[in-house]
């Protein structure tokens, strides 16, 4: 998994972390619907402002090209970045 150096996208990647686990917890508990679908529309909306967040941070914008040159050869479908085993920013 890519490890991004920026402050603001790893506190939006830990924040959809806890909500994957409150939503996973809500579908092993056979939590009900309308909880479940506050914790869906709540990843929806972090996942739209991680997207907006990449493509304005200027920061996160060099290191996406980084990592996309990592891979100079590879063609991956649109809006998806490669998965390294490594953390690159050290």
């Amino acid at each position: 998994m890519l490890q991004s150096a920026c402050p603001r996208l790893k506190g939006l990647a830990k924040l959809m972390r806890e909500t994957y686990d409150v939503r996973s917890k809500l579908i092993l508990r056979e939590g009900s619907d309308m909880d479940l679908l506050k914790v869906d529309y709540d990843l929806i909306r972090i996942h739209r402002v991680i997207g907006r967040h990449r493509r304005y941070c200027g920061q996160c914008k060099s290191w996406d090209a980084r990592a996309s040159a990592a891979f100079p050869g590879v063609r991956l479908p649109s809006g998806e970045v490669p998965v390294l085993p490594y953390d690159l920013a050290s």
